[in-house]
C-alpha cells in the first residue's frame, strides 16, 4: 500500500522535475508530520475510520432530509448545506493526511497546496456565513413567527444560500492572489496541511497588502459573530417571558445551533491564536491535533448533535429504524 501511495505522491502531488532541489521552490515540506513518530498508523487508521463515519453520518441526515418531505423546511435546508460544507472540508483534509500518514516524504507541490488552503478556507467562513443565517432563522421563528413564511421564501432562502457561498470564494480568492504573487525564500510548512500564514512567513518580500487584507478579513468575518450574538440574546429575552413548554421547545431547536457554533469558534480561534499571533507551541503530536480540531471534529460531531436533538429529524431516525427492522422481521 505505501508503495502505490508514494506513486500517487510522486505523480499527482509532486511537479514534474529531474531533481528535487530544481524545485525547491515548487513544492512545500510538511514538518510537523516529525512529531508523530513511529504512531503514524495508529493515526492512520483513526483517520480512515473518523472519515468514513463523517462521510457516512452527513451523507446519511443529508439524504434524509432530501427524502422527507415534511423536513422541506428552511432550517434544514440551511441544515444541508451545513452538511455539505463539511463534507468539503474534510475531505480536502483528510486525504492527504491520510496518504503523509502512510509514506516517508512529507510534501506537496505549490498547485495542490494552494487549491487545499483554498478548498479549507472556503469550508470555515462558509460555516461561520451558514450558522449565522441559521442563527437569524431561530431568530425570526422565535421572535416574529407571523412573518417566518413571508422572510424565508424559498426566493429568499436561495438568496441566503448563494450569498454564503458566493461570498467567502470572492474573499478568499483575493486572499489567495495575494499569496500566490509572493516569491519564497523557503519550502517548509511546520503543519500537517498547508496554512496559509505560514506560506506568508515564508517570503522574501514584504507582505504589508497580505498582513493589511488578512486583519481586514478577521474585522469582516467578526461581524457574523456579533450577529449571531445578538440574535441569541434576543431569543432568550423571548423565551423568559413565555410558558414553560414554549421554553423548553425554544431550548430544544436552538441547542444544537449553538453547541456546534460554540465547538467551531473555539477550536478554530486555538487555529487562529496559534498560527496568526505566533504563540510558542509545544512541540508534540497533541498540539499538532488540536491545531486541525476545527476540520475534524465538528464534520463529525454536528449531524450527531443534530440528528440527536432535533425533534422532527430523531422522530424520521426511529421511523426508518422501526420500518427497517419490522422488513427484516
Amino acid at each position: 500500500m505505501q508503495v502505490y501511495l508514494r506513486y500517487f505522491t510522486i505523480c499527482f502531488l509532486l511537479p514534474p522535475a529531474t531533481a528535487l532541489e530544481n524545485v525547491s521552490c515548487e513544492i512545500f515540506i510538511l514538518t510537523a508530520f516529525q512529531e508523530f513518530g513511529n504512531k503514524k498508523d495508529t493515526y492512520f487508521w483513526l483517520s480512515l475510520i473518523g472519515y468514513l463515519l463523517i462521510i457516512f453520518v452527513n451523507v446519511s441526515l443529508i439524504i434524509l432530509i432530501y427524502q422527507e418531505k415534511k423536513l422541506h423546511e428552511p432550517m434544514y435546508i440551511f441544515l444541508c448545506n451545513l452538511l455539505f460544507c463539511e463534507l468539503t472540508g474534510s475531505t480536502s483534509f483528510y486525504i492527504k493526511f491520510m496518504i503523509d500518514l502512510k509514506i516517508n516524504v512529507h510534501v506537496i507541490s505549490r498547485t495542490f497546496c494552494f487549491t487545499q488552503i483554498f478548498l479549507i478556507y472556503i469550508y470555515t467562513v462558509t460555516e461561520i456565513c451558514i450558522l449565522t443565517v441559521m442563527a437569524h432563522d431561530r431568530y425570526i421563528a422565535i421572535h416574529a413567527p407571523l412573518h417566518y413564511i413571508t422572510i424565508f421564501s424559498s426566493a429568499n432562502i436561495q438568496k441566503l444560500i448563494v450569498a454564503s457561498w458566493i461570498y467567502p470564494i470572492v474573499m478568499i480568492t483575493i486572499g489567495m492572489y495575494l499569496s500566490i504573487r509572493l516569491p519564497l525564500c523557503g519550502n517548509e510548512i511546520d503543519r500537517v496541511y498547508c496554512n496559509n500564514w505560514e506560506i506568508v512567513k515564508l517570503s522574501c518580500t514584504d507582505t504589508s497588502s497580505n498582513n493589511i487584507y488578512g486583519s481586514v478579513m478577521l474585522c469582516t468575518f467578526s461581524i457574523p459573530f456579533i450577529f449571531i450574538f445578538y440574535s441569541y440574546c434576543k431569543i432568550l429575552s423571548v423565551c423568559w417571558n413565555t410558558s414553560r413548554s414554549q421554553k423548553y421547545k425554544a431550548f430544544q431547536t436552538c441547542l444544537p445551533h449553538l453547541i456546534t457554533l460554540i465547538f467551531f469558534i473555539s477550536s478554530l480561534l486555538f487555529e487562529l491564536i496559534e498560527s496568526r499571533l505566533n504563540v510558542k507551541r509545544v512541540k508534540n503530536e497533541i498540539t499538532a491535533f488540536a491545531s486541525i480540531e476545527f476540520l475534524t471534529v465538528p464534520p463529525l460531531l454536528n449531524p450527531l448533535i443534530y440528528g440527536l436533538i432535533l425533534p422532527e429529524i430523531r422522530k424520521r431516525v426511529v421511523y426508518l429504524f422501526s420500518r427497517r427492522r419490522k422488513q427484516l422481521m
